[in-house]
């Protein structure tokens, strides 16, 4: 066991491929339904918001700056670098020793799973190539729980940080800044373990058997936040290739990147939060930028953040692919 992790009770690893089926023998038809459903709505919603603007649209001054797309590429593939060595020290965290290349390139095949509806499916592949590999399940079902409360923690940490910078309100920012000893709290062993308990019973799942020390989680967290200072950065280097949107609405765009993936994952009937971080961006640009051109932004935003994650997908698994060979050839 490694000595970061903590261990709460006693857990037997399960083949993830049993998990798989008896998801999919729970999953009734009306929900499906309902899913097809809001998605239609928001993106029918959406479409219709954009063909009213479609003037203003067409008559803003667009520009194309390649340096500052190229900066922006740069951002993004930065940022999912920095979320393969998170999940990599996350896996250490847990006493799971996988090459790096390795747990890159599982990293990678999941993430492509998001897109398909359910929102389950990454997690199921997640833990099958783990498996795969001789990893337990328990652990790197562990690993996924803490990826995904990290990610939405250090979300609200950096609206926290940032709410004071970049508007005034004082019932908001008090409200952003109790925030983070809330947040602190409720990632203690002590605290998270009882309640991740709860929502994964609610979830049909079993319980963690192994939690990580507080001062580790605080560590990854810190590095989260980062990620996620750095996935803005691109966003805001994609609006100012294309709008020039000036500095200083990169603290709004920070935000605004870390809000849109919250409420994503609260709305989790959508896949990979299609329409509803759009709809999130323009709420928030519309500020800084006429509504349907926020809009057309953040139709782009989705587009071209697809396109460096399928990029990086295939640089980092043919990278794996290519040691792999050197090392059976030698």
């Amino acid at each position: 066991m490694s000595e970061d992790a903590d261990r709460s009770s006693t857990g037997t690893a399960v083949d993830p491929a049993a998990g798989a089926h008896g998801q999919g023998r729970r999953r009734r038809p009306w929900l499906r339904v309902v899913q097809v459903v809001l998605v239609a709505a928001t993106a029918y919603f959406l479409a219709a918001y954009l063909v009213r603007s479609w003037p203003i649209v067409k008559d803003y001054d667009w520009m194309l700056r390649p340096g500052w797309l190229a900066l922006s590429a740069v951002a993004f593939l930065s940022f999912y670098g920095l979320q393969v060595l998170f999940w990599w020290l996350l896996l250490r965290g847990f006493g799971l020793h996988s090459p790096l290349p390795m747990a890159a390139a599982t990293w990678a095949k999941s993430i492509l799973a998001r897109y398909i509806p359910g929102n389950v499916f990454m997690y199921v592949s997640r833990a099958w190539l783990s498996h795969e590999q001789g990893l337990p399940v328990d652990r790197v079902t562990a690993a996924m729980v803490y990826e995904q409360a990290l990610g939405v923690g250090s979300a609200l940490v950096t609206m926290a940080v940032l709410f004071p910078f970049w508007t005034y309100h004082p019932g908001l920012t008090a409200l952003s800044l109790v925030a983070l000893p809330v947040l602190m709290t409720l990632l203690h062993p002590r605290v998270f373990a009882p309640v991740s308990g709860r929502v994964l019973r609610l979830l049909h799942r079993p319980p963690l058997d192994v939690t990580l020390r507080f001062g580790t989680v605080l560590a990854l967290l810190g590095f989260f936040v980062v990620g996620w200072f750095v996935a803005g950065a691109g966003a805001w280097l994609l609006a100012r290739a294309v709008t020039g949107l000036t500095v200083s609405a990169l603290p709004l765009v920070v935000v605004t990147n870390a809000l849109a993936y919250v409420v994503g994952m609260v709305a989790f009937i959508f896949p990979s939060g299609i329409g509803v971080r759009e709809a999130v961006f323009t709420a928030s640009l519309s500020r800084e930028l006429p509504g349907g051109v926020a809009l057309a932004w953040a139709l782009l935003l989705r587009l071209w953040v697809t396109a460096i994650e399928l990029a990086f997908v295939g640089i980092v698994v043919g990278a794996e692919a290519a040691a792999r060979r050197r090392r059976g050839g030698g």
